[in-house]
């Protein structure tokens, strides 16, 4: 038999090299899996009080940002924005009453307290309206490091369905969402939300897992 009889043939080299492609994804995101189940629960695998302090989006949904969205600084967020890290959400408008922001000041204050894993987590203003009034202007020299997005009426529409959870439409709810590093929106928020549980939850989806 010659050389070429005992090599393997492509068929089968094919299905070796998506077997390991397979294998390298589940690998990559099983951190992220287990992140998810330490909040979900369930099936006896996760240790007891391993509850959220939010409320599970269930299932979780894919978040799709609509195009050409520009930030305070005129700068286009790409639809990829929210994707590779962990990212807190607030969509409110201008006026940013109280709430609002109490809101964005519990984003800064969670995500600071993340210590070393802080890179791992972003926030994002989804502002319904084209123009930043003098009041919010002045409120957010606070938040330098928090995008701030103004969405069209158009815009503003595809974003509060995407994050319209029971019945409740993402534009005045007033709350803190929490999308995941492949963008799915995984969890929510009330105004009355206290931080600590907020950073409870954030600390064990970082500490399981290595994505983001």
């Amino acid at each position: 038999m010659n050389e070429l009889g005992n090599r393997p043939d492509d068929k089968q080299i094919g299905m070796s090299a998506r077997q390991s492609i397979v294998l390298l994804l589940l690998l990559f995101l099983a951190p992220l899996l287990i992140a998810w189940l330490m909040l979900y629960g369930g099936s006896g695998l996760i240790p007891e009080g391993s509850t959220s302090n939010g409320t599970l989006v269930e299932p979780p949904r894919l978040i799709d940002l609509p195009g050409n969205i520009r930030t305070r600084t005129g700068v286009v967020l790409p639809a990829e924005y929210i994707k590779g890290k962990w990212t807190l959400v607030y969509i409110g408008d201008a006026e940013c009453d109280e709430a609002c922001l109490q809101n964005i000041y519990k984003m800064r204050q969670v995500r600071l307290a993340q210590n070393e894993n802080v890179r791992r987590v972003q926030r994002l203003f989804l502002l319904t309206g084209s123009e930043i009034t003098a009041g919010l202007g002045k409120a957010l020299e606070n938040y330098p490091n928090m995008e701030v997005a103004l969405l069209s009426a158009e815009q503003s529409a595809a974003i509060a369905s995407q994050f319209q959870v029971d019945e409740a439409a993402a534009p005045g709810a007033e709350r803190v969402y929490l999308v995941d590093p492949l963008g799915y929106l995984m969890m929510y928020y009330a105004p009355d939300a206290e931080p600590k549980g907020m950073l409870n939850d954030l600390k064990k989806l970082l500490k399981y897992s290595r994505f983001g």
